[in-house]
């Protein structure tokens, strides 16, 4: 039993496994336009 006990709370203390996400370079260049022509017609950028 306490082996058990051990080996559940050894699952518990990892780690959470990270997620890579991959950087998509031109989806943020078209976001970075986006806001900068809003930005440009609300008058916060001449």
């Amino acid at each position: 039993m306490k082996q058990r006990l051990q080996t559940v709370l050894r699952q518990l203390l990892k780690p959470a496994p990270r997620h890579t996400t991959l950087f998509n370079g031109q989806l943020l260049d078209q976001k970075r336009e986006d806001v900068y022509v809003v930005m440009h017609q609300n008058g916060l950028i001449r």
